[in-house]
């Protein structure tokens, strides 16, 4: 099983690739089939298997060898390993559903923001609408969200709803309130709308991931900006911060509560 949903996520991964180049222009994710953006000639089935083609072809184009981005390879690489991590952690159950949905969007909102600092509205209304979906689960007794719970709380999908509603919203005054401050704008409409996506999948742990965003993104920040990669007051994607919390989260959250709590003598 194991290897299935790593041949899954390579599978997945390449189509997260397509959609990243697509979904920004606009443009179909299925017609027309690959090409190479350089040439545009079409890719072929057999130079188009996931992570294979790429090194046999040296990370270069069959037809004009124009360099191919190290991010295909990569992100069809950790979305494999991801998907096996969330089968691990999981298991065959209804939520290893909702859970590789949550990780692949997750995914393409990263390598999207990262390389152009934009959310596509697109992408996260594709995540709130699956997320509904999987909401509605709950009405039949299959509890498919939020994907973490807390033991001791019930009405599960209420919590999904107080998630989305105050992941976006708590971003939404940190977006005001720093702009206020810096006098320019520090975080998008995307981030707001990803912290919302976020709370509906995550339900309360949202707010760990929020936190767990924010650290990861001063810190990177902090580093970058000493080491003179970047300049004072210039923008940073804080998506890819934000969907790492996430990511985090979903797997380690309920942990690192049990750990504070324990700490903490509650």
């Amino acid at each position: 099983m194991v290897a299935i949903l790593f041949f899954f996520g390579l599978i997945i991964g390449s189509f997260l690739n397509v959609c990243a180049y697509r979904i920004p222009k606009k443009q179909s994710v299925v017609f027309p089939p690959s090409a190479c953006p350089s040439c545009q000639k079409p890719i072929k089935p057999y130079d188009n298997i996931p992570l294979l083609s790429y090194v046999i072809l040296r990370g270069k184009c069959r037809y004009c060898e124009a360099k191919i981005s190290p991010q295909y390879f990569v992100v069809e690489l950790i979305t494999g390993l991801l998907f096996v991590a969330t089968y691990l952690y999981i298991g065959l159950d209804i939520k290893l559903i909702v859970a590789l949905t949550f990780v692949a969007i997750l995914l393409l909102v990263s390598v999207i923001d990262m390389r152009l600092q934009i959310i596509p509205n697109s992408i996260i209304i594709f995540g709130l609408t699956s997320g509904i979906i999987f909401l509605g689960t709950n009405f039949f007794g299959l509890e498919a969200m939020p994907l973490i719970k807390i033991a001791e709380l019930s009405f599960y999908g209420d919590w999904s709803l107080i998630g989305f509603l105050g992941g976006g919203l708590i971003i939404y005054v940190i977006a005001i309130v720093a702009k206020l401050i810096m006098r320019q704008d520090a975080m998008g409409g995307g981030d707001v709308k990803l912290a919302a996506f976020m709370g509906l999948y995550l339900g309360l742990y949202v707010f760990l991931a929020l936190f767990l965003g924010f650290l990861f993104g001063a810190l990177v920040s902090g580093v970058m900006l000493g080491a003179g990669k970047v300049k004072k007051r210039q923008p940073i994607a804080f998506g890819p911060f934000l969907a790492l919390g996430g990511l985090i989260t979903l797997f380690f959250g309920a942990k690192i509560l049990s750990y504070y709590l324990q700490v903490a003598g509650l």
